[in-house]
């Protein structure tokens, strides 16, 4: 309480078992300092015996054990000394020579004397002990209104505390079990991570295995589509040399045509010709002539019909005769040869409209056919792009989940490593 001094509190005061508390004096009273009746020993003893008893038996209140002891008057001390000196010379005197019985008077004097003494020197420590007393009360009321005043000082502080100690016990109670269920969400957050990550684990090896099939699915194709390219050219190439085979069969068709035409019109002038001579020739004049006579026969009738031959006419007519049997047979047995022609051509021409109408339907059987083709190769090369497109948007797709895949284990592993 006070730096540098040493203070005796009230409470280590005790009361001791003495001559003052033997009598009933309580503990904290005024010492009761009255005579009290003589005994024996005081009625009949000596009196330097009885001084000496009182001054060395008679001890200090306990409630004053604490303070220091009052200071003796000096003729108190002198007595006390002589009175102790007197029996120790007592004391060697018995052990030379018995003392003498001391008499009534000696000791009824001494007896007033000594209370006289006692109520003096009563008066006197009482006055003395009052004082002390008083300082020790006033001394004991201001230390306990100190003390007071600090314990309740203490008190509110230790009772302040105390409630910022509950209360921030309170808080960390709350919060222990707001940690406890953080820990329990996050326990659970992890294990469900751990399963979004086997999960997701597994499906990056479908993925993948989903990518390689597709790769390998795209080199097929691409594969396929090189060969188609390959095809498609070579069966371009193809119906280019087709086209000019039929262009150049159509030109030597038209070409034979033609000239089949010019054949034909030549041969209708040469059968017009021979007709109109035929013609000329009066058939009546043979009417007598059986089939396969002579030019002279014929020169008979024309002798016979007054016809006038010269020898340039005859020989013209037996050259135009001979011609004419030879070109045209006898209408009896065989068929006129030029007719025979004009079917041969007739037939030819048939044959080679037919043969050129075949070849254009086959051509255009090709053609479409080609058409078709390459139609479908279009629509196999378009269908092909498409689902190319498709697999490259469906590889990026892939790419971009397993690179979130990676991310979000890259992500749950640093969580980990956080988390340890």
């Amino acid at each position: 309480m006070f730096q540098g001094k040493s203070v005796i509190r009230p409470i280590a005061f005790k009361p001791l078992g003495g001559r003052l508390s033997a009598g009933g004096e309580r503990y904290g009273s005024t010492p009761v300092l009255a005579s009290r009746p003589p005994s024996l020993m005081t009625l009949y003893g000596s009196s330097s015996d009885v001084r000496e008893a009182r001054w060395c038996g008679s001890p200090q209140p306990a409630s004053l054990s604490a303070l220091p002891p009052p200071p003796l008057s000096a003729p108190l001390h002198q007595r006390h000394h002589s009175a102790i000196v007197t029996k120790s010379s007592s004391v060697l005197g018995e052990t030379k020579e018995p003392a003498p019985a001391p008499s009534p008077a000696d000791s009824g004097v001494s007896e007033l004397e000594r209370d006289h003494h006692d109520y003096s020197s009563t008066d006197r420590l009482r006055h003395d002990v009052r004082r002390p007393r008083l300082m020790l009360q006033s001394y004991r009321r201001d230390e306990r209104d100190v003390e007071l005043a600090r314990v309740k000082r203490d008190r509110a502080v230790l009772r302040q505390r105390l409630e910022d100690t509950e209360w921030s016990l309170c808080q960390r109670a709350g919060e222990i079990a707001l940690l406890k269920t953080q820990l329990k969400e996050a326990q659970n957050e992890q294990t469900a991570k751990g399963h979004e990550y086997l999960t997701l684990k597994s499906d990056c090896r479908q993925l993948r295995e989903a990518l390689d099939k597709k790769d390998k699915e795209i080199l097929r194709l691409r594969a396929e589509s090189e060969e188609k390219e390959k095809s498609m050219k070579r069966l371009q190439a193809e119906v280019e040399r087709l086209n000019k085979d039929l262009l150049n069969s159509v030109t030597d068709l038209t070409k034979t045509k033609e000239s089949n035409k010019n054949e034909i019109e030549k041969l209708k002038t040469e059968v017009k010709e021979l007709r109109q001579e035929l013609s000329d020739v009066s058939l009546s004049g043979y009417e007598g002539i059986e089939c396969g006579r002579t030019m002279r026969g014929i020169y008979d009738v024309c002798k016979t019909n007054e016809y006038h031959w010269t020898s340039s006419d005859s020989a013209l007519e037996d050259a135009e005769v001979q011609r004419l049997n030879g070109e045209l047979p006898d209408s009896c047995n065989e068929p006129c040869p030029a007719n025979a022609i004009v079917d041969r051509l007739k037939c030819e021409i048939q044959n080679k409209e037919q043969q050129f109408n075949n070849e254009r339907r086959k051509w255009s059987d090709e053609k479409d056919k080609v058409l078709r083709y390459q139609k479908q190769l279009q629509m196999n090369y378009v269908q092909m792009f498409k689902r190319s497109r498709t697999l490259e948007a469906e590889i990026d797709g892939l790419r971009l989940e397993l690179e979130l895949c990676n991310k979000n284990m890259k992500n749950l592993n640093q969580h980990k490593t956080i988390e340890l």
